[in-house]
């Protein structure tokens, strides 16, 4: 049987990673983003600590991932590795970004490869703060802490509605240990959407809703945007389309209580913990096109971001606000409301790494 399963590993490693680097610009796919996840993080907590090399994790939702980039090479946090790279910094950079993710997601991530990480770069979405926005609930992928074993505590239970770990966690400690050791156990989820494009649970649960008849009707999607297209270039109707739905959402007045505040809470607890360096910042907005169309409330924006900054700031950490006057991008980087291009996200990159270039500096001297 152990042979049988020592084979079975083999050909899962040569059908799932045949020429994949996960330190050449990588990121987690498109769709059903986190079945690649534990992957990524078995190499990532397989890195050696280097002061001459860095390691610097970025995590985020979709502006992170890079969902208007022709390519993954043209992402942000591509383009961050490029320009430390030419500034004498020869430092590993992650792209942990994924469609939708919200603060409860970051904060598994975090908890399970702070500790693998020099720098952590958060990336935060404005619009995710308002509860209109999040149709999915607190958290966007419900299966990560079972997926990563992370333990969820009674504070984080009661903000995600979720089950807490027992407080002998005998689970977690059994599912780390296969996922160091065994590749199938470890993979199974990508495997499964390399074959059926999702996991096998969910494909069962589909086929099973044919047979009895009850597939449910698929309802038509959005016409998607051109990647890499100026938001200036664009149509103006489609221009109109864009702009007013970003403002069904942008403008809300934060509540104390929001779970995407309480989690932020709680992640920059977590870290001020584990004394882990990381960095939040908000994701930077089309201000200009914002402004244009007038559906833009700045003092409404700053009110908010303010609560989003004091409670990083009581864990002695830092908030970088990209949206405030002499910090902002030009229209011309963006695509629509939220992500930029690949020109944008390089403007972006070289900003970004001068405010962070502090931190990496500290772990770069030999």
């Amino acid at each position: 049987m152990v042979a049988a399963l020592v084979l079975i590993d083999l050909v899962v490693a040569n059908y799932l990673r045949p020429g994949q680097s996960y330190d050449a610009d990588w990121r987690l796919p498109r769709t059903q983003s986190m079945s690649a996840l534990p992957g990524y993080v078995d190499h990532i907590e397989g890195l050696r600590p280097d002061p001459r090399r860095p390691r610097v994790l970025f995590l985020g939702a979709s502006p992170t991932w890079g969902e208007m980039n022709r390519d993954r090479h043209r992402t942000y946090t591509a383009a961050f590795a490029r320009t430390a790279h030419a500034a004498g910094v020869n430092a590993r950079v992650y792209n942990l970004g994924a469609d939708g993710a919200l603060v409860a997601d970051d904060y598994f991530i975090a908890d399970r490869l702070a500790g693998h990480a020099d720098l952590l770069g958060i990336q935060l979405t404005y619009h995710t703060f308002n509860p209109a926005a999040r149709v999915d609930g607190a958290a966007r992928f419900s299966e990560l802490p079972r997926m990563l074993g992370e333990p969820v505590d009674a504070q984080v239970a009661k903000v995600l509605a979720i089950h807490r770990t027992m407080p002998f966690n005998l689970s977690g400690t059994v599912d780390r240990t296969l996922d160091r050791n065994w590749l199938l156990f470890r993979e199974h989820d990508e495997l499964a959407t390399r074959l059926f494009g999702r996991p096998a649970r969910d494909e069962l649960y589909s086929r099973w809703q044919e047979l009895t008849g009850n597939e449910p009707k698929k309802l038509p999607l959005a016409p998607a945007l051109a990647k890499n297209t100026r938001f200036d270039q664009l149509d103006p109707a489609r221009q109109t389309e864009i702009v007013e739905r970003y403002a069904d959402f942008a403008n809300f007045h934060i509540r104390r209580g929001d779970s995407e505040l309480r989690m932020l809470d709680l992640l920059c607890a977590q870290l001020e913990r584990r004394h882990a360096r990381a960095v939040f910042f908000m994701s930077p907005l089309n201000l200009g096109a914002l402004e244009s169309f007038g559906v833009f409330d700045h003092r409404l924006y700053s009110a908010n971001v303010a609560i989003i900054r004091a409670v990083v700031e009581k864990h002695g950490l830092t908030l970088i606000d990209w949206n405030q006057p002499g910090k902002e991008l030009p229209s011309s980087a963006f695509a629509d409301a939220t992500h930029t291009t690949d020109r944008g996200s390089a403007v972006f990159a070289r900003r970004l790494y001068r405010a962070l270039a502090p931190e990496l500096s500290r772990e770069a001297q030999p």
